[in-house]
């Protein structure tokens, strides 16, 4: 289990007074990556949020006392006050344009990490933007996970986040070994809602129902699943 050292990451986008919302929503699963693996190497100083503004040249004549350029720290909260060219990113495709946040993000990041003195946070940015370069910008993973014996057969049960153009998805499996050998969908919301990747806490196995727990004030959790034996590989397949 990964001990959480950096609780939040998140991009914002604006142009002058204006927010683009859809940019915020749409890289909120490249922040969440990018926390995620920072938080697989980082062992500094706790650190509770990293904000990383793209803005346009715009914003920065609108509100000249904004440190273009430059990071800030203060209590626990860092933040880096960064460039954006909307007109260069429209030109990009699709993946050209996830491929450019990511790589300013963590050239942000990295500045930050050197202007503050954290050589900790410098040497998890160095590693997190080369992780996610390698893992595609794939931000899907496993929120909660748990090692059970079903029906004889040593399972690893896990309930995942996948991040989608139209939202994002949670969903539970039962693997074995590298095969996923049962799959149902569980909830939705849209792209930036962290209390979406909050809400699952654990799961366990009640004679042969898997049992998901999670937030007291999400209607449907405890949520009961009922796994049927001939719906899995027989105890001896090769998978």
């Amino acid at each position: 289990m990964v001990i959480m050292k950096i609780d939040r990451t998140l991009f914002w986008f604006k142009d002058g007074e204006i927010e683009f919302l859809d940019l915020n929503e749409r890289f909120f699963s490249l922040g969440t990556l990018l926390n995620r693996l920072l938080n697989e190497k980082y062992d500094g100083k706790k650190i509770e949020f990293i904000n990383i503004d793209f803005s346009t040249e715009r914003t920065y004549e609108l509100f000249p006392k904004i440190p273009k350029n430059d990071a800030y720290y203060y209590g626990g909260h860092l933040r880096y006050y960064g460039i954006f060219d909307i007109n260069e990113f429209r030109q990009l495709s699709y993946q050209e344009q996830d491929i450019m946040i990511w790589s300013k993000a963590c050239s942000y990041l990295s500045r930050s990490a050197k202007s503050i003195k954290n050589k900790k946070l410098l040497g998890a940015c160095e590693y997190a933007c080369k992780k996610g370069l390698e893992l595609e910008l794939n931000a899907d993973y496993r929120m909660v996970e748990k090692d059970i014996v079903l029906f004889n057969q040593p399972l690893k049960a896990a309930v995942w986040v996948n991040f989608k153009k139209d939202g994002m998805y949670s969903k539970f499996t039962l693997e074995k070994g590298s095969t996923i050998v049962f799959e149902k969908e569980i909830d939705k919301d849209r792209n930036g809602v962290e209390f979406f990747l909050e809400m699952y806490k654990d799961i366990d196995l009640e004679d042969n129902d898997i049992v998901i727990k999670g937030r007291k004030d999400v209607e449907y959790l405890p949520l009961k699943i009922p796994i049927i034996k001939e719906e899995l590989p027989p105890a001896g397949a090769d998978l």
